[in-house]
C-alpha cells in the first residue's frame, strides 16, 4: 500500500506498510539494508499494537537509525514515519 526508501551512504531503509495477514488493518514495517542489498534486521508494528524486531545479521544499525529518528537519511522522514519511531521507540 505505502513504501519508503531513506538513503545514508550504502545503507538503506525501507518502511512499508501492508494490509495484515494476522488481523484488521495495516502491519508497518521498517527494514535497513546494509550495502543496498543485504538485511540487517526488520521492525514490525502489528494493528494489535504489537512489535516484533527481527534480527537477521545485526540489529545495530536499525536501533541506531530508530533512535536518531533516521538522522543523516534522506530524505528527511515522512509524518507517517515519524508516527511509526513515535510509536515503536520505547518497544524496542
Amino acid at each position: 500500500m505505502i513504501e519508503e526508501q531513506y538513503k545514508r551512504g550504502k545503507d538503506i531503509i525501507n518502511y512499508v506498510v501492508y494490509r495484515s495477514k494476522t488481523g484488521a488493518g495495516n502491519d508497518e514495517v521498517l527494514q535497513h539494508k546494509i550495502m543496498g542489498t543485504t538485511e540487517t534486521a526488520h521492525v514490525t508494528l502489528h494493528p494489535d499494537g504489537t512489535v516484533n524486531f527481527r534480527i537477521k545479521r545485526c540489529k545495530k544499525y536499525l536501533e541506531d537509525a530508530i533512535k536518531s529518528n533516521l538522522m543523516g537519511f534522506v530524505p528527511a522522514p515522512s509524518f507517517r514515519v515519524k508516527q511509526f519511531l513515535s510509536k515503536i521507540r520505547n518497544k524496542i
